[in-house]
């Protein structure tokens, strides 16, 4: 009974070790070693190719501070390495900001159509009220070595969502100034290891889900 109990306890201690060399491989970098390597006037943008809308948002607070726009955003998040064990590391970024700026348009025209919001030149030249609305993605990069993590790096997948409150424009369909809403979802796997990064099977769309709608509020 002994040695049964003896041969227990040195599972559990082998299980115990494992499991603290598991979480030891994931260091927490802290959102600040994203935002910190983005330029001033970095924003993002979405594209639904069926449509042609965009959508910018202002998702790390750039363009609020570079225009002083004086909006309330908020950032918050976090970022953390995983070491692979062959001195590389695999980094994830999650992001969520809100009360940020965001405006929409269609490229179907050229200039492109507005179709909500307003951009930060045009809300600084007094021509509407901002749009706000929270964003939430991911972002997961492909292996860099290890202490080296550079956003200009390889993503593997890439996924958000944001939906913002505004003033739709006369582009949309709708008259100008219309409460409305501006809603995206967009998942991008972007580094699939074939020839090209996306599989020929599915277009070369790397993209399985990009959509962005403008609408007015109530639908």
């Amino acid at each position: 009974m002994k040695e049964i109990t003896k041969q227990f306890t040195t599972v559990l201690l082998a299980l115990a070790v494992f499991n603290l060399a598991a979480v030891a491989q994931v260091r927490d970098l802290g959102i600040d070693a994203f935002l910190d390597q983005l330029g001033p006037s970095e924003s993002q943008t979405w594209l639904d190719p069926t449509n042609n809308n965009a959508m910018r948002i202002d998702a790390y607070g750039r363009l609020n501070t570079l225009f002083g726009l004086g909006l309330p955003s908020q950032l918050d998040g976090k970022v953390t390495a995983r070491d692979l064990g062959n001195g590389t590391e695999r980094v994830t970024v999650q992001l969520h900001a809100r009360d940020v700026l965001c405006w929409g348009t269609n490229f179907n025209t050229s200039p492109p159509t507005p179709m909500f919001g307003y951009s930060p030149a045009s809300i600084v030249a007094g021509a509407g009220p901002a749009a706000l609305g929270d964003t939430t993605y991911r972002i997961v990069y492909a292996p860099q070595p290890i202490g080296q993590f550079d956003v200009s790096g390889e993503v593997e997948i890439w996924s958000g969502t944001a939906r913002c409150s505004g003033a739709l424009r006369a582009g949309s369909g709708y008259a100008e100034g219309t409460p409305g809403f501006a809603q995206t979802t967009q998942t991008g796997l972007l580094a699939t290891g074939v020839p090209g990064g996306c599989p020929p099977e599915k277009d070369a769309d790397c993209f399985p889900a990009e959509k962005v709608q403008f609408k007015p509020t109530g639908n």
